[in-house]
């Protein structure tokens, strides 16, 4: 039943009634038959929805469109023609700037990597906006040895037992699956900080699977191997080139030479040892006092010093009244 107050066009209709999908179709048939004007062509004649009572969603399908708003150049780009040259001179100098930065650092390249970039300060852009990139490891400057660190722990009766960390012979060549533990060699070998926390954590793994007992030290030796360049593997002699080929070689056929980086004591090092939560965990024996030797937390014994200091103030402070 229609509310008293609405008009006959105002009546709800059933669907697909009161309206044409044809193109330029103005006319459908209300209730009882009698042609009714589209909300489209009745928006068109005036106003978008202006004072015509319509839901916004029918203004929005089958209204007129709105009038074109005058654009820049004649709606051609966004920006004018000042913003567009200067947002091409920034992408040109962008990808000029990258192209500087992967160029290899050596032949002919490298006189016009030095000139060009030195002039238009491609180095600092390149830092500045951190893009720098290093495909070094792959190429056009790979490797030139392969680079190991052998993990060796000494027990308490003072028998070295190797913990084969190193990744010399863990693999067979050629390999289809990586192994993380060759680019954990090759960082201790090129950064020394890496090499206490390194050493702290093979003590506890020692300590955690040696029944609580702690190691005595933990000997690092870089181990390395030159790659032969290729004329020397074209054909490869027999000391150095695999079983199956008689190009190539073998990385487990090569000489090795062995470099001692450091011996570090697992009692001295800072969490170089199970926590006594860790050895409860773990259901193992306590171990003495002082056999843990936590990471110390410089910014909160700052502050604990600080506030006691702050305490102690007014104390001193009475004494001498």
């Amino acid at each position: 039943m229609a509310d008293p107050g609405s008009s006959p066009g105002d009546a709800p209709q059933p669907s697909g009634a009161g309206r044409s999908d044809r193109p330029g179709g103005g006319l459908g048939l209300g209730l009882g038959g009698e042609p009714r004007r589209s909300p489209a062509v009745e928006d068109s004649e005036g106003e978008a929805g202006a004072g015509s009572g319509d839901p916004l969603a029918l203004t929005l399908l089958h209204g007129a469109p709105p009038r074109g708003a005058e654009t820049v150049d004649g709606g051609a780009w966004a920006y004018g023609r000042t913003g567009f040259a200067l947002v091409s001179l920034f992408v040109a100098y962008h990808v000029l700037a990258l192209l500087l930065h992967v160029t290899p650092h050596g032949g002919l390249a490298k006189r016009a990597k030095e000139t060009i970039g030195y002039g238009i300060k491609t180095g600092a852009y390149i830092r500045a906006t951190s893009n720098i990139q290093s495909w070094s490891m792959f190429a056009p400057n790979p490797h030139r040895s392969n680079v190991f660190v052998r993990v060796l722990a000494e027990d308490q009766a003072g028998k070295i037992w190797d913990l084969g960390h190193d990744m010399h012979g863990r693999r067979r060549y050629p390999y289809v699956f990586y192994d993380r533990m060759a680019k954990i060699n090759r960082r201790l070998a090129d950064r020394g900080a890496y090499l206490e926390p390194y050493a702290a954590w093979a003590c506890r793994e020692w300590e955690r699977t040696h029944g609580g007992e702690p190691a005595r030290r933990v000997h690092l030796v870089k181990i390395s191997s030159r790659v032969p360049p290729p004329e020397e593997v074209v054909p490869a002699p027999e000391t150095i080139r695999p079983s199956w080929t008689t190009i190539g070689h073998d990385p487990l056929r090569l000489e090795l030479k062995r470099e001692p980086l450091k011996v570090l004591e697992c009692a001295m090092l800072r969490e170089g040892q199970l926590s006594p939560e860790r050895r409860a965990q773990l259901g193992l024996p306590r171990a003495p006092e002082g056999h843990y030797r936590p990471v110390r937390e410089r910014g909160l014994e700052r502050a604990a010093l600080k506030e006691s200091a702050q305490e102690s103030a007014p104390e001193k402070g009475g004494e001498g009244e």
